[in-house]
């Protein structure tokens, strides 16, 4: 009892520190605040953040018995989900992000299908050289959720039980997850990743169990369909000698490594046996091939590189991934087609989306051309990247929306047999036609300033009155880390228009992908330069001149210490800043990076020679997508700040600023991709952290923070299944254990936080 009594004052006296101490502060996703087109029509999807280079799959994300959308986007690794409202013979997904959470990390390729026939799709996403699958384990009480069953899937590739090998499907592949030979498992189709053939993995489920819930392959053909794709285009040659199988030597067997293809398998004309649709990387055109042969020995006997013949052809920069799924509830599969490849300089990103509607069967399916920007029509979509700024360009005391961007496609064309693609970069802006309290959003065009005629990259504004006259002047950083100065020739309290000044702007150069900001950092009444860049610091631009004659001069190239590259993943930052002051009038700084996540930093003030406070690098866990730029003001007339996010799908996301959480009592738990145990607790002498699923190659890192939120204990431990910590040295109270990963795949990774009570006896 008296052991009780103790713990219960420890708790009752932490959780009253705690509800001293709050995060500097909290947002949370807003997806109510209005956006109009240049029609005046609503945005259905409005923060939906940007589509460029996506694969579709259906799944049921809120247990309503309603087949959902979940997207995954390659160019910026990002997840985008929608909630289907299911109304017949319509298009009708409302963008539902709070179960984008739910899924694991992912890279590369994700396809989701029900392995096991329990109604519910399973993960298949790219491994290391292979193939990663998580089971879905939903269900209607606890909602979504995963469950990791494999890292790698084997099979058996020779004689004998030590042949078992890793199924190779490369990062640039989309192999086909179906039933091919008709027995009820998930088959697969994977081009030899050294070759011009497709392998087919028979799934031995049904031979072995009698039910479909194994992943137990064998490699049954070395060249099914008995077909071979060049290694240096999309030729394709019918009928040909498999070469693994006789002694026969072509030009598809010389060795050459295979460069990366799509695949999607169905039924095209009725008959019963899988076709196949096919692109490949650097080509934008589908093939079609029929297959003459049978559920056993698959015959590819025609191709047609016009498809589909009866619409408008497939025309897709790079490399078009045919995604097979019920898009409009008519109960009829159709075709979602979007770039597969990797580069993120190639995809037609306003366009990028494509939907052909099946106005035959599933069995025999036709396809019709719709529309070329499927779900991106309804949401704020800029091209590729896009980088918000807030400024009231009008002066009606509203802030309104620019967003500065990488760039849209403009054309491609082939050079030695390499696709190549150029782009323009644009600033869209959106006039904020709402209220002090309430903001709404009208576009009002797609090319500020006249920028697009330049053909620019990597635009991003920066607007400040930096010459006195009373009214802002525009500097935009480029690809190249040089900058511009447009002049504004409208009077004070009219429209700004922004007439090109300067070029190369007093030589200032970056290096590349200069991002600037304007803002008087040091208190003397001045703006100067902050320009983020490719490598992922700050450079510092002084004012020293006048209020009516500017003059930047180079300070640091390392304001603050800032360092926002992840160095285990990639040698760039992409670093983008956006200091802003709090309610007492210091600064605070939010930096966006390459990885998506957001870089937090204070005690600015005084210290621009010093090391700024990192704070968090990854801020409330918010990541939108990579390249991630943000604007932060108030926009509502509340007591907090709101953030609008940008990413390189190019789309925005709203966060509305909220009274900030409470340090050490919020727990999180992403058991959807591994469950873990803290014990005992409240605990003594040890703890223990036991991982329920199998953690391998990865560090893992554990830190202890106290409610002050200061870490008081911090260690790395290579993979196993129990950790063991010692906390005899803290004193009683109570603590947040976060526990995150790092490898060389996804980078850091929270896995969870928990409360923990240390009681000493």
């Amino acid at each position: 009892m008296k052991k009780f009594l103790i713990i219960s004052a420890i708790i009752f006296s932490c959780f009253h520190l705690s509800a001293q101490q709050y995060l500097d502060y909290g947002f949370q996703r807003d997806l109510s605040v209005i956006v109009k087109d240049s029609l005046l029509n609503n945005l259905k999807n409005t923060w939906g953040g940007g589509l460029n280079s996506c694969q579709f799959s259906e799944i049921e994300l809120n247990q309503d018995g309603i087949k959902d959308l979940f997207v995954f986007d390659r160019s910026s690794s990002k997840i985008a989900t929608f909630i289907n409202n299911g109304t017949p013979d319509s298009v009708d997904y409302v963008y539902a992000p709070e179960y984008r959470d739910k899924f694991p990390p992912l890279h590369d390729w994700v396809m989701l299908v029900d392995y096991n026939g329990d109604g519910k799709e399973d993960i298949f996403t790219y491994g290391i050289g292979g193939i990663s699958v998580y089971k879905n384990t939903s269900d209607p009480v606890s909602g979504l959720s995963f469950s990791l069953i494999t890292k790698m899937i084997n099979s058996q590739q020779g004689q004998g039980p030590t042949n078992y090998v890793n199924l190779l499907v490369t990062s640039v592949d989309w192999p086909v997850i179906a039933d091919i030979d008709g027995d009820g498992d998930m088959d697969i189709l994977a081009f030899f990743g050294f070759g011009s053939f497709i392998e087919y993995h028979k799934n031995m489920s049904m031979e072995l169990h009698g039910i479909p819930d194994s992943l137990d392959y064998v490699l049954q053909e070395y060249c099914w369909g008995k077909f071979a794709e060049s290694a240096t285009s999309n030729k394709l040659t019918l009928d040909t000698i498999c070469p693994y199988k006789s002694d026969a030597v072509d030009d598809f067997s010389n060795g050459s490594k295979h460069t990366g293809s799509t695949m999607l398998a169905i039924d095209l004309n009725g008959d019963g046996v899988k076709d196949l649709l096919l692109g490949d990387i650097g080509f934008p055109w589908i093939t079609k091939l029929i297959n003459g042969g049978t559920v056993t020995d698959a015959n590819m006997i025609s191709q047609d590189t016009m498809f589909p013949l009866n619409s408008v052809r497939v025309n897709l920069l790079s490399m078009p991934a045919p995604c097979y799924l019920d898009v409009d509830n008519d109960g009829i599969k159709d075709l979602i087609l979007s770039p597969f490849d990797g580069g993120q300089v190639v995809s037609e990103d306003l366009k990028s989306c494509w939907f052909y509607k099946n106005t035959g069967t599933n069995s025999s399916p036709v396809f019709e051309y719709r529309y070329d920007n499927f779900l991106q029509k309804d949401m704020i979509d800029v091209g590729s990247g896009a980088y918000p700024v807030l400024f009231d360009y009008d002066g009606d005391g509203l802030l309104d929306l620019f967003i500065g961007n990488f760039g849209v496609h403009d054309s491609s064309y082939y050079s030695y047999g390499n696709l190549i693609s150029t782009y323009k970069s644009k600033i869209v802006l959106y006039k904020n036609t709402g209220t002090v309290a309430n903001p709404e959003f009208q576009f009002v065009t797609n090319d500020f300033a006249g920028i697009a005629n330049r053909k620019l990259m990597g635009i991003i504004p920066t607007f400040g009155d930096i010459n006195g006259d009373s009214i802002a002047e525009m500097i935009i950083g480029k690809s190249d880390g040089t900058l511009d100065l447009y002049n504004n020739t409208a009077g004070p309290g009219n429209p700004v228009n922004m007439i090109l000044t300067q070029t190369n702007y007093m030589d200032i150069n970056v290096g590349k992908y200069a991002a600037p900001q304007l803002v008087d950092i040091d208190g003397d009444s001045l703006l100067d330069l902050v320009i983020g860049e490719k490598n992922g610091n700050l450079t510092f631009y002084k004012n020293t001149g006048t209020k009516t004659n500017p003059v930047f001069t180079h300070i640091t190239d390392s304001l603050g210490g800032i360092d926002v590259v992840r160095h285990t993943l990639s040698n760039y930052g992409y670093s983008v800043p956006c200091f802003f002051k709090d309610t007492t009038g210091h600064f605070k700084l939010f930096v966006g990076c390459e990885m998506g996540y957001i870089y937090y930093y204070k005690n600015i003030d005084s210290n621009l020679a010093g090391h700024f406070m990192l704070v968090d690098s990854m801020y409330l866990y918010i990541n939108e997508g990579s390249r991630s730029g943000i604007a932060v003001a108030n926009l509502n007339n509340d007591s907090y700040p709101d953030m609008i996010i940008g990413n390189y799908s190019g789309g925005v996301s709203y966060f509305k600023g909220k009274h900030p959480d409470l340090v050490g009592i919020h727990e999180f738990s992403s058991n959807d991709f591994v469950n873990a145990e803290l014990y005992p607790n409240p605990s003594d002498n040890k703890v223990f952290i036991k991982f329920l699923n199998t953690i391998s190659n990865e560090n893992i890192d554990i830190k202890i923070y106290n409610t002050m939120g200061a870490c008081v204990l911090s260690f790395r431990e290579s993979s196993k299944s129990v950790c063991s910590i010692g906390v005899s040295n803290l004193t009683n109270g109570l603590y947040i254990c976060i526990v995150t990963t790092n490898d060389n795949t996804s980078g850091n990774r929270k896995l969870f936080s928990k409360k923990l009570l240390i009681v000493h006896q």
